[in-house]
């Protein structure tokens, strides 16, 4: 075994080992195992930032003034260093103009992505469920078809009356009509049904990465004893 490998692989096990003592009480091991992950990945994100953001689209551009981008440049990093007089009580209204630039960026992007990626997409697939060339086979109808494009129909109504919280007011507060009540319990229904394929989804993830550690494990203990 390549003395590499091995030194990685003893890391692996002793941080394993500390991260399973959480289950004996031991909080001491298990919070230098997190305070260790923390730090290498704020590490290694620090590291690819500079090396893929701030050193091709920064620093190389400032220093040719000649290039094209050089102006473009001047704006990040006045933003950056408005960013740094958040340090200082007086800059603190300087600070929250890139922070405002920043959060409208992502809201923006957010939103584009969601929209494209997934609202968009999910929205035409539900509509081809209803197409005829989907419904129909031969001029037949395929009832399990059918059925199954009513019941995602079912579940996207339901869903959205479930955060439908329009009401009318009265003397014990806000109450929503019987038939917005039924139908967001069945939207609660089938959000439980996602949630726990998620979490299932999840779970079978962990799983299978705690039997490949545990093999590694039996595997050098078998190795070496």
């Amino acid at each position: 075994m390549i003395p590499s490998d091995l030194i990685a692989l003893i890391a692996g096990i002793a941080l394993t080992v500390m991260v399973f003592s959480y289950i004996l009480g031991n909080r001491l091991f298990f919070g230098i195992a997190t305070h260790l992950l923390i730090g290498v990945s704020a590490g290694f994100l620090a590291l690819v930032i500079i090396q893929k953001v701030l050193q091709p689209y920064l620093l190389l551009l400032l220093a040719d003034p000649a290039k094209p981008g050089f102006y473009l440049a001047l704006v990040p990093l006045i933003m950056a260093c408005l960013l740094v007089l958040m340090l200082f009580r007086g800059g603190t209204r300087l600070g929250a103009v890139p922070l405002a630039f920043l959060s409208g960026v992502l809201a923006a992007l957010a939103i584009v992505g969601v929209t494209r990626g997934t609202l968009a997409p999910q929205l035409l697939s539900m509509l081809g469920r209803f197409a005829p060339a989907q419904l129909l086979h031969q001029a037949q109808p395929q009832w399990t078809v059918i059925l199954e494009a009513l019941m995602i129909l079912l579940g996207v109504i339901s869903v959205l009356f479930f955060f439908h919280h329009q009401g009318k007011s009265g003397p014990g507060g806000v109450s929503r009509s019987v038939y917005l009540e039924g139908i967001g319990s069945i939207g609660q229904i089938f959000i439980g049904i996602t949630f726990g394929a998620l979490f299932v989804g999840l779970f079978s993830s962990a799983l299978i990465a705690l039997i490949s550690s545990l093999s590694e494990i039996i595997q050098f203990i078998t190795l070496w004893f």
